[in-house]
């Protein structure tokens, strides 16, 4: 009988559980260790994990009536990608921009990120999806 890890484990749970959604975690591109920009200047990203998380748009205080929502969010995920590698999250068809590192469970299988939620037409350019 071979042993499951944490990370294993977690998704298996998560699947099961209605608040989790599919995600993937995105790393800035890097090409021998510099990242990589686009002819217009703009970042390029990674895929770096295909996972499953879900978001908390309790942090909100301030009612917004725009299309996409504007407030701050706490995105969770169930990833091995270090904390510091991260930064770009897509869920459930928006793509989330890490701000900061918001807290990790002891296992360090679920990290949850204070994030800003990209517009439509902030999409990102994926190098490697």
């Amino acid at each position: 009988m071979s042993k499951l890890s944490a990370l294993t484990t977690a998704k298996r749970a998560a699947r099961q559980n209605p608040a989790f959604k599919q995600a993937i975690v995105y790393a800035t591109a890097t090409d021998a260790g510099s990242p990589v920009y686009t002819a217009e200047g703009e970042l390029q990203y990674d895929k770096a994990d295909d996972t499953l998380g879900y978001v908390d748009k309790s942090k909100e205080t301030i009612l917004t009536l725009a299309a996409t929502y504007q407030g701050s969010h706490l995105v969770t995920v169930l990833s091995e990608v270090a904390p510091n590698g991260a930064a770009l999250i897509l869920l459930d068809g928006t793509f989330y921009q890490i701000v900061s590192v918001h807290s990790s469970n002891v296992l360090a299988t679920m990290v949850t990120y204070d994030c800003r939620a990209l517009d439509a037409t902030d999409a990102p350019t994926i190098r490697n999806a």
